[in-house]
């Protein structure tokens, strides 16, 4: 070890309160990590800095320079537990390089020079090796961190679409044994009392099958199990369908339900039902949101290359912030007093879903709360 490295470990060894001291200050100095610096506490300042300089002294006097690594690894470590992030860190250490530098340049002008230590690292090097090491292993732990904790969601995930899966298929089992059992019931000459009874336990049963079903085609988009069978059909008996499937709920809220269809078919090349089953959803987003007496008015029409299929309802209206997540699954906006805030959130999304994978889109419009909605699908005119 050359003489002059091993006074300047001498003279560090004299002076490290000091550094710590006139680390304090120049971080006082740094604007930007004031209000950092004057929370912290002198565990937070001293518990390795100082291990840091003791390091550097030890390297300085002939021992291994993996000293000084395995200490700035531990401080990167303990910042990284104490919530530091990584320009924490590198701010940290950089006035601590630069603290350093200077009361090593005052021991001697030749310090900021070609100095040896173990042979060949200057102190310049030291310091930044302990730099580098401490960053490296914050962002390793990092890292580290963020990969199990994308591990464990994506395991959720799994978890969470199996038990959809399982819960849509169990419970729609349980759905055709009630409806045969109140067709049964509604055929041996109930009284009108009964008979209104039968009707609202199937209607409310039927609700309950749409709802698993949209369950179980979100499950199948997921893992990629919808299978669509595809023919030219008219797009009037979709709408037909969705009407006459949402007439109780119509009835209840004396609904005015308008049609503005074609005389003539307007065909399109989708899957029968999975396409009903959009309207019918549609339908019945716009029921449950149009108050009593209000309107709902479906259209079908054609553009250049499509053939357009929409519902208008004087409902609640959506609110602009909602309505770029109105396709969300899940989402469910501000719901006003007046509108009972059933449902999953999931009518919607499955409707995208069916809609993209016929290759049509599916746009919302509503000029704000009060004033409706208008959902308009478009689809590719047949060949």
């Amino acid at each position: 070890m050359a003489a002059e490295t091993a006074y300047i470990a001498d003279y560090l060894e004299q002076h490290k309160e000091e550094i710590l001291d006139r680390w304090r200050k120049a971080a006082e100095d740094e604007s930007a990590q004031a209000e950092r610096l004057a929370k912290m506490d002198d565990r937070e300042l001293l518990d390795h800095l100082p291990a840091l300089t003791e390091a550097l002294i030890c390297v300085l006097r002939g021992e291994e320079e993996a000293i000084a690594e395995e200490d700035a690894r531990r401080h990167g470590h303990q910042r990284r537990l104490d919530g530091y992030s990584v320009v924490d860190v590198l701010w940290e250490l950089t006035i601590f390089r630069r603290v350093f530098l200077a009361v090593l340049d005052e021991a001697s002008t030749a310090i900021t020079g070609w100095i040896p230590a173990d042979g060949s690292t200057t102190i310049l090097n030291l310091l930044d090796l302990c730099v580098r090491a401490s960053i490296e292993q914050h962002v390793k732990e990092t890292e580290q961190e963020r990969d199990a904790a994308a591990s464990k969601a994506a395991t959720l995930e799994t978890q969470r679409e199996r038990f959809l899966g399982i819960l849509s298929h169990e419970l729609r089992n349980q759905i055709q044994p009630i409806l045969f059992g109140l067709q049964r019931l509604k055929g041996s000459d109930p009284t009108d009392h009964q008979l209104r009874a039968l009707e609202m336990i199937e209607r409310q049963t039927r609700q309950q099958s749409f709802l698993i079903e949209d369950l179980l085609d979100l499950n199948r988009r997921e893992i990629g199990k919808i299978e669509l069978h595809g023919s030219l059909i008219d797009l009037r008996e979709c709408v037909q369908h969705a009407t006459e499937t949402n007439q109780a709920e119509v009835a209840l809220k004396s609904l005015d339900v308008q049609f503005e269809l074609p005389a003539e078919p307007i065909y399109a090349l989708v899957d029968r039902e999975r396409f009903c089953q959009v309207a019918n959803n549609l339908m019945a987003n716009a029921v449950k949101f149009t108050p009593k007496n209000g309107t709902i008015v479906w259209r079908l029409f054609q553009e250049p290359g499509w053939q357009v299929m929409s519902i208008r309802d004087s409902g609640v209206g959506i609110k602009a912030g909602d309505l770029p997540h109105i396709f969300d699954i899940f989402y469910q906006g501000e719901v006003p007093a007046n509108v009972h805030p059933g449902g999953l959130g999931i009518g919607l999304p499955v409707v995208k879903n069916l809609v993209e994978l016929h290759s049509a889109t599916i746009e919302a419009r509503s000029d704000g709360e009060g004033t409706g909605a208008t959902f308009i699908v478009r689809i590719p005119a047949p060949p």
